[in-house]
């Protein structure tokens, strides 16, 4: 019965080491998922990007499509060509909210990428994903007003304090003399 588990545990580790290599394919990094809303106030327009990341060993071509929040989101294009080994194909999407929006509206946008083969529009089997995030329609922040830095007053502070007591020093010395 040992020698059993032994053989299936062993097996088992043979087939996870071959099976790896299948695993590296393209994925999708984003600022931006649910929990973590795109900020945009009514009437606003903003581009945001998402980056394709391929760790495999041939070049993948991605098709790229709104499948939820296509009222307000737009792709600047559809079919990306993701190299081999790169990990910042850019994807550009437009978010584009109305004016007559209420505050605290949130959109959820959900993009859905699969790999398709070249030269056709045929969607591969082998490799897709969803990539959801929110939109917060919200007033735009105010900048952020600056804090007063009061390290280079402290700094400075000492930096004077230490020439006075270099002059009082010197001052005594010579006195002395």
């Amino acid at each position: 019965m040992e020698n059993k588990i032994k053989i299936t545990f062993g097996i088992f580790l043979i087939l996870s080491i071959l099976l790896t290599n299948l695993v590296l394919a393209f994925g999708v990094a984003s600022s931006y998922w649910k929990g973590n809303p795109v900020t945009i106030a009514p009437g606003e327009t903003k581009t945001i990007d998402f980056r394709l990341q391929n760790t495999g060993t041939s070049d993948e071509t991605v098709k790229a499509e709104i499948s939820k929040g296509g009222e307000i989101a737009t792709l600047k294009q559809n079919e990306y060509l993701v190299k081999a080994g790169t990990t910042a194909t850019k994807v550009f999407i437009e978010i584009r909210v109305p004016s007559n929006v209420t505050i605290d509206t949130t959109y959820s946008v959900t993009i859905s990428f699969k790999t398709i083969t070249p030269g056709t529009s045929a969607v591969s089997t082998a490799v897709g994903t969803d990539t959801s995030f929110d939109v917060l329609v919200n007033l735009p922040e105010n900048p952020k007003e600056e804090k007063f830095n009061f390290t280079w007053i402290i700094i400075l502070a000492i930096a004077i304090l230490i020439i006075v007591i270099i002059i009082i020093i010197l001052k005594r010395k010579s006195v002395k003399k």
